[in-house]
């Protein structure tokens, strides 16, 4: 998947990881402003889960954003995978492996991949 034709997942990812890094910066403020220990431990806690989600996210877009990751789409006829191999140019053909799908891959108005199912 190249950040090509992704720019909702991308903007989805980068507002998650934003909110992620919020929290590990409130889960720390709130552990070291907790007087129970308890309450202290379980912050912390919840600061290295988020922590966690985190590098999650960034891998994730860093994939997102690798030309070398396969545009993969999703068959609307049987929900199978549809792989139009790495940085596909816009109107690239594929086919369906499990049905008799065509599909042209089209770039939409918002930065996004989209299927034009094509005659059999």
């Amino acid at each position: 998947m190249s950040a090509r034709g992704y720019a909702r997942d991308l903007a989805a990812l980068r507002a998650d990881l934003e909110f992620e890094i919020a929290a590990v910066k409130r889960y720390g403020r709130m552990a070291e402003e907790a007087g129970d220990p308890q309450l202290q431990a379980l912050f912390k806690e919840l600061s290295v889960g988020e922590t966690g989600h985190w590098r999650g996210l960034r891998r994730t877009i860093a994939t997102v954003e690798d030309s070398a990751t396969p545009v993969v789409l999703f068959c609307p006829l049987c929900g199978w995978q549809v792989d139009f191999g790495p940085d596909p140019a816009d109107g690239a053909t594929g086919k369906c492996p499990m049905c008799p799908g065509r599909f042209a891959l089209r770039l939409d108005a918002g930065g996004d991949w989209t299927l034009e199912r094509l005659a059999p």
